[in-house]
């Protein structure tokens, strides 16, 4: 029976290492000593289940443990390069003793994942299977079948024919693809096992090997962004002073000692003409001096910082470093994980495929495309790669099925553990098949964890909406005008209605305070994979009007992160609007990526269709619907022009599949969206062409769906006006097909004379950012501490009237 490991006993008379030993297991409850006669005493007044010593004198050390604590496992910390020590650990071997051993020059990370699987591997049982789990492998390519005799969370015994080669199973050698199958359907699957021994065996007339294997909890797959390098001065400097602002800790180690970590307390960073300094406390310990050259890391918003600097004081009255001249930064997750509130409890339970036992349990935290759960690693196996058929029990009820996949299977930190009956184990689980019904409640739950105050704009009445956004002063398209509900509410409403019953197309979220309804902002998916936030408004005057409009801002985006077929967000501001126009550059600029991003600028403008415009039509060029072979040339055009974010985000490829699955999903849903294109030909392809959305109204209040813009392949031929003419002319006619009264452009600044001279008003100029999924984690962080920034320096220096002016025009439609 395993025993969960709660007290851990370090000795070691190093301080550096025995700080590295410990951080290592912060997990559990530490105790640390200097010698092998301070922790004998201490073992007298509390006894470990786990100790980590020296390889000095060990024998005579494990004599002590054998007294007082018998059930503790001991880990013994040796170099191979200490060969007094390794003798000494052969010799206790030698004599019957059991233990484990570490490298002592294990670097920090190793040698957490090193402790990680002793004391995994100590504390879960292993269960034994009936015959009839099968196992498929390979071994160097040469497929074999066997028998699982029994199974643990890291490793199994299998049963292997005896014509197999004992040779072939070396210890070491790798096994691909293990598939485990009962009743012909797999429930466990490992990319590559390794061979931990083989024995032959002989039981009366049957004779088999039995091998032993183990595998690795693998890594969870990742979206965040690629690893990047902050070189710029004014970057590192700031990625500091955020760091610092928000009381995180910032650690220095020395070169060659990666495991030993010593927090710079008091940390602060001045400006000089140069780098700046880095000035603090640092515990004597570090081996310091002037010109020492020293590493410095931290974690701030799901990254890792890292740099390289230098000493440049050591005194009494602490330390100053020059500020690294880059900082390496690693992304440490993708999506957020978030433990439900008290109001969306979630409960999962399945049959094990293993040892056949019913497990029910609590769900700890979510994510976009799992959850994990407590499990009982004395009793209860589910290895990584198990695949589970599961009920999900949402807080609203309902009961759900899904396939699942165990992922990891991890120690619960001591103080975090939910049932104290449990041995502390954490089994995350990606889903397979994410039903809707799953996906909605998971964004429901995240939405409330993150901002109580919060809720899905389904539960509100669309005229109440309506009325709040006309309070907080929101400029709609002129077809949907304040003032006349009657004509405009009736359209609107039944779009909205529409829209959140089908989640996955659009969202709205409304900030609440006492019943009174304070902002709004809305995601729509614009094209396949792409989701586009609009139709933020605040009401006036709100004292709390920045922190409601970043929350629904940064809201609606993870809200489109969380959605798996997702790919792209984007949003849009007026650029006469002072305040967003400012966030939204600085935004772009700061996060610009390579090839992840594309910032775009363009002129909206509207002609009314009620008023005859005397146009002379003969001289224009003839205009024809686009075929395959123009939508090739598209792509390779935005390939050429390296548009290539634009050729993905808007769905402009080649094949028209990706539409065409857009045009079903919102048919479904009883509304429309769909996209025509238009061509001018020229002497060796389309001189000109239009992209004309066309959708359900309201789906965009300023109903950018049901515009079109405009791609001219050479702006120096002599017929490229006339062909833009002829492109919007054709759309116009196109509006009045649909029964629209007006038909918009969201045209580049050199198509905007042609236009006007059609009738088309210019109502102002618009930015558009489109970036990658993988960039919503520092987008999630640059926003956040844009707001931490600003909202402070407001306080402190505008009176109320202009802070509410400021306010207000924030609070104006990003449009």
């Amino acid at each position: 029976m395993s025993v969960p490991t709660h007290e851990v006993l370090i000795v070691h008379p190093n301080e550096v290492r025995r700080n590295a030993l410990k951080s290592a297991l912060n997990a559990h409850r530490v105790s640390v000593v200097g010698s092998q006669l301070e922790a004998t005493r201490c073992m007298e007044s509390s006894v470990p289940t786990l100790i980590i010593a020296p390889a000095d004198n060990a024998r005579r050390f494990l004599r002590h443990v054998d007294r007082a604590a018998p059930e503790a496992v001991c880990v013994f910390v040796c170099a191979r390069s200490d060969q007094h020590g390794l003798e000494e650990l052969v010799e206790t071997a030698a004599e019957g003793h059991v233990f484990s051993t570490v490298d002592d020059a294990l670097t920090e990370g190793e040698l957490t994942l090193r402790l990680r699987d002793i004391l995994q591997l100590r504390a879960s049982t292993r269960v034994s299977l009936d015959a009839g789990m099968r196992v498929d492998f390979k071994l160097r390519g040469q497929p074999f079948i066997a028998e699982c005799q029994d199974l643990g969370h890291f490793g199994a015994a299998l049963q292997v024919p005896m014509d197999a080669s004992l040779a072939a199973f070396l210890p070491g050698t790798p096994l691909d693809s293990l598939v485990m199958v009962r009743d012909g359907r797999p429930v466990l699957h490992v990319a590559r096992a390794y061979v931990r021994h083989a024995t032959p065996i002989q039981q009366g007339t049957h004779a088999f090997l039995r091998v032993g294997i183990s595998w690795r909890p693998s890594q969870d797959e990742s979206t965040a962004a690629p690893p990047r390098t902050l070189r710029d001065a004014v970057a590192v400097q700031a990625a500091l002073r955020k760091a610092l602002r928000r009381e995180l800790p910032v650690w220095l180690h020395p070169p060659d000692s990666q495991a030993a970590h010593f927090r710079l307390e008091n940390a602060t960073v001045e400006a000089s003409d140069e780098r700046g300094l880095l000035r603090g406390q640092v515990s004597p310990a570090l081996p310091t001096s002037v010109g020492e050259v020293v590493h410095l890391s931290f974690e701030m918003g799901g990254q890792h910082y890292r740099g390289v600097t230098s000493m440049l004081h050591v005194g009494h009255d602490g330390v100053a470093l020059g500020l690294p001249r880059s900082l390496a930064v690693e992304n440490r997750r993708g999506q957020p994980r978030f433990r439900p509130g008290a109001q969306h409890r979630f409960l999962v339970g399945f049959t094990s495929p293993f040892s056949g036992q019913r497990i029910t349990r609590a769900v700890l935290d979510l994510g976009a495309g799992g959850f994990a759960f407590p499990i009982d690693a004395s009793c209860e196996v589910l290895p990584v790669g198990s695949q589970l058929d599961t009920t999900l029990l949402l807080p609203d009820g309902l009961e759900v099925a899904c396939r699942v996949e165990v992922r990891s299977v991890d120690v619960v930190p001591f103080e975090s553990r939910q049932d104290q009956r449990l041995r502390p184990y954490r089994c995350g689980v990606r889903i397979l098949d994410m039903p809707r019904a799953v996906r909605d409640a998971i964004v429901d739950a995240f939405v409330a964890a993150r901002a109580p105050q919060v809720r899905d704009g389904a539960v509100f009445r669309f005229p109440d909406v309506w009325r709040m956004m006309e309070d907080a002063h929101y400029t709609f398209h002129p077809d949907h005008p304040f003032g006349e509900e009657s004509r405009v509410l009736p359209v609107l409403e039944e779009t909205h209605e529409r829209l959140s019953l089908a989640r996955e197309l659009g969202r709205s979220l409304v900030f609440t305070e006492e019943h009174r309804l304070l902002g709004h902002v809305n995601g729509l998916r614009m094209y396949s994979g792409t989701w586009l936030v609009q139709h933020l408004a605040v009401m006036p005057g709100f004292r709390r009007s920045e922190q409601i409009s970043s929350e629904l801002t940064s809201l609606a985006v993870e809200v489109g992160e969380a959605m798996e077929d997702v790919e792209f967000i984007r949003y849009m501001w007026r650029t006469d609007n002072r305040w967003p126009h400012r966030l939204g550059t600085w935004l772009a600029r700061v996060l610009e990526g390579q090839g992840l991003c594309h910032l775009r600028q363009f002129h909206y403008l509207r002609a009314d269709l009620g008023q005859n415009h005397v146009v002379g039509t003969g001289a224009l060029p003839a205009v024809r619907e686009a075929g395959p072979e123009d939508r090739q040339w598209l792509e390779s055009y935005l390939r050429r022009r390296g548009e290539l974010v634009r050729l993905l985000s808007e769905d402009l490829r080649a094949d028209p599949g990706p539409e065409g699955v857009l045009g079903e999903r919102f048919r479904a849903a009883g509304l429309h969206r769909e996209r025509r294109m238009f061509v001018v030909d020229g002497e060796d392809g389309p001189l000109a062409m239009a992209l004309q959305d066309e959708a359900t109204p309201g789906l965009s209040l300023i109903e950018v769906t049901n515009g079109f813009n405009l791609v001219v392949a050479d702006r120096e031929h002599p017929r490229a006006k006339d062909a833009v003419a002829a492109l919007a002319l054709r759309c116009m006619a196109h509006a009045r097909e649909r029964g629209r009264a007006s038909a918009l452009g969201l045209v580049d600044a050199l198509d905007v004379p042609a236009l006007r001279e059609l009738g088309f008003v210019d109502q102002g100029c618009f930015s558009e950012w489109t970036f990658h999924r993988s960039m919503v984690r520092r987008w999630c962080e640059a926003w956040r501490s844009l707001f931490e920034r600003q909202m402070p320096m407001r306080r402190r220096s505008k009176p109320r009237a202009s802070a509410q002016a400021v306010a207000s025009n924030l609070k104006q439609e990003v449009r």
